[in-house]
This record gives C-alpha cells, sequence and structure tokens, in this order.
C-alpha cells in the first residue's frame, strides 16, 4: 500500500469514529431524561479553574481542549442503552483503554484516540456508578502528562 493509499484510509477511519462519535452523543442528548453539558473550547478558556468531576481539575490545560461534552442520567432504562451504546470503545481498535477501575458501586472506564503523532485527540470517560451513568468526552491536543495531571487529583477522594 503506498503512502497515499494509507494516509487515506486513515482519514477515512478518523471521520467515520468521529462522526459515529458525534451521533452517539446527538443520539443521547435529545432524550428526556439525559442531562446534557457542552462546553466549548472559548468557553473552557473563559473558567480557568473548572473540575469536571471531583478531583478532576482542568486548569493546567483548558487550553489544550476543544471541547467538553457530558451525559449523565438517572434513570435505569436510559442507563441501560448508555451502557449498550458505549460498549463499542472495548473493542474499537481506534481508541486504547487507558484505565480501569471497578469497585462494589461503580465502574469507571477511561478511553484515549490518539493522533498519528501520539498525542491524544480524545479522551472518553464512562462513569457506571449506583444507578447513575454518565458518559464524559474531551476533544483537542492532549499528551499523556496532560491526562495525568487531570486525574491526579482523583486519587485523593
Amino acid at each position: 500500500m503506498n503512502i497515499k493509499h494509507f494516509l487515506l484510509a486513515l482519514i477515512l477511519l478518523v471521520s467515520v469514529n468521529s462522526q459515529a462519535q458525534k451521533q452517539l452523543f446527538d443520539h443521547f442528548s435529545k432524550m428526556d431524561g439525559v442531562t446534557t453539558v457542552y462546553i466549548s473550547k472559548s468557553m473552557l478558556q473563559m473558567m480557568p479553574d473548572m473540575q469536571v468531576q471531583e478531583g478532576m481539575d482542568l486548569s493546567n490545560f483548558a487550553g489544550k481542549l476543544d471541547g467538553l461534552l457530558i451525559l449523565t442520567s438517572e434513570q435505569e432504562s436510559i442507563n441501560k442503552m448508555m451502557r449498550n451504546e458505549t460498549a463499542h470503545f472495548a473493542d474499537n481498535s481506534a481508541y486504547e483503554v487507558l484505565m480501569k477501575v471497578r469497585d462494589e458501586e461503580s465502574k469507571v472506564d477511561f478511553f484515549i484516540r490518539k493522533k498519528p503523532d501520539q498525542r491524544i485527540a480524545e479522551l472518553v470517560m464512562l462513569v457506571d456508578d449506583d444507578g447513575e451513568f454518565v458518559i464524559i468526552q474531551m476533544t483537542g491536543n492532549m499528551t499523556m502528562d496532560d491526562i495525568k495531571q487531570l486525574t491526579k487529583g482523583m486519587n485523593k477522594h
């Protein structure tokens, strides 16, 4: 396969994954019983001390993010649909499992999608916690050090 074909295939793969993600978030954001939060790059830059979840501090790299989307539901029927729709992350070769945390009440999965230069284009966090399901998607131009700083405070809570 020559370089042009490889690059075309890579661009198509990334665009298909991006489109699938957009459809997933569009689908759930229109449902009753789902709380949706979208924060654009401009708003992120205006909110330098923002925390997404207890212990997740965005202040050090908000400028590297293009957007933040959060979907959450406490309705079991919707939570079940969210679980089914997000199960593909574990099987999708475009996403790498970064971390999984399990305890008696909750499951937290972190997935990343890397750019060809190994920088992180997307971080997806799925939280299944005692009757609540949360999807957090961050897109941008991040490094593993950024992710490390982001999650550093989570170990304290």
